[in-house]
């Protein structure tokens, strides 16, 4: 249940970081991280009981030194909520990114989560309840090929979040994973995406509930039994009919 417990929260300076601080913040004491300092002041000063700390997780070194800073605040958490994530269109011989630049984006969707939930394991006070809540993506169940980076870090987060269930069984970790549909925050409108998303107050409600009715997932988008089909029975013709229709609601060319 949370009710009076210490969470973070990654990317809790907009979107759905936001909207389960607001939700969770009234009962519990909340901790936040990101990379945009006044994002997080915001979002802390808006509400009671949070404190922030500006981080990168595409930067090894920025996570290691966040857990020494709340272990030197005296800080256990109970709950950790993996947010933070990062979108664009990418098209691998057209699309200019460096090979840093690229392992930044994998690093914030992926191998930071992984990090992040290996310090907070560590830290934790086994003998209690602790929850470990992965925010995917529904594209982790089928790619669209335009977003490849995000698909792809985020399938591997997806992958990440079952075997981890599978390493903590028997344990006081509780591992739970939320594939979001579209969400009407600022992340869709990066990559071109006007059509109209899930609010993201109401999706911060449903993971909570998620969470305190002991279930292990949340995968409640109108797209998800067509590409959990896709996948099973028409990978290729999903992949084609994916690409053509996504191209064409992001104007890609």
């Amino acid at each position: 249940m949370l009710k009076g417990k210490t969470i973070l929260i990654t990317g809790g300076g907009s979107g759905i970081g936001e909207a389960l601080v607001k939700n969770l913040s009234p009962e519990n004491q909340i901790v936040i991280c990101g990379r945009n300092q006044d994002k997080l002041k915001k979002v802390a000063s808006a509400n009671k009981n949070v404190s922030y700390y500006p981080v990168d997780l595409s930067v090894p070194e920025e996570i290691d030194h966040l857990f020494k800073q709340l272990s030197g605040n005296k800080i256990v958490l109970d709950v950790l909520f993996n947010n933070a994530g990062v979108v664009e269109q990418y098209n691998i011989s057209k699309t200019g990114l460096s090979s840093a630049e690229i392992f930044q984006r994998i690093n914030t969707n992926l191998s930071g989560g992984i990090a992040m939930t290996r310090h907070f394991i560590s830290q934790a006070n086994k003998s209690t309840e602790n929850y470990i809540v992965n925010i995917t993506s529904e594209i982790a169940l089928f790619p669209v090929p335009i977003l490849a980076l995000y698909a792809s870090s985020k399938a591997g987060f997806s992958v990440f979040t079952k075997v981890l269930r599978q390493q903590l069984r028997n344990t006081n970790f509780k591992v739970i994973e939320v594939l979001p549909p579209q969400i009407e925050t600022d992340m869709p409108k990066q990559i071109g995406n006007s059509a109209k998303g899930v609010n993201a107050d109401d999706f911060a409600k449903k993971i909570i509930s998620t969470v305190n009715s002991g279930k292990v997932e949340l995968a409640n988008g109108p797209n998800v039994p067509l590409l959990k089909l896709l996948s099973k029975f028409f990978p290729d013709l999903g992949l084609r009919l994916i690409d053509k229709m996504s191209r064409k609601q992001l104007q890609v060319q």
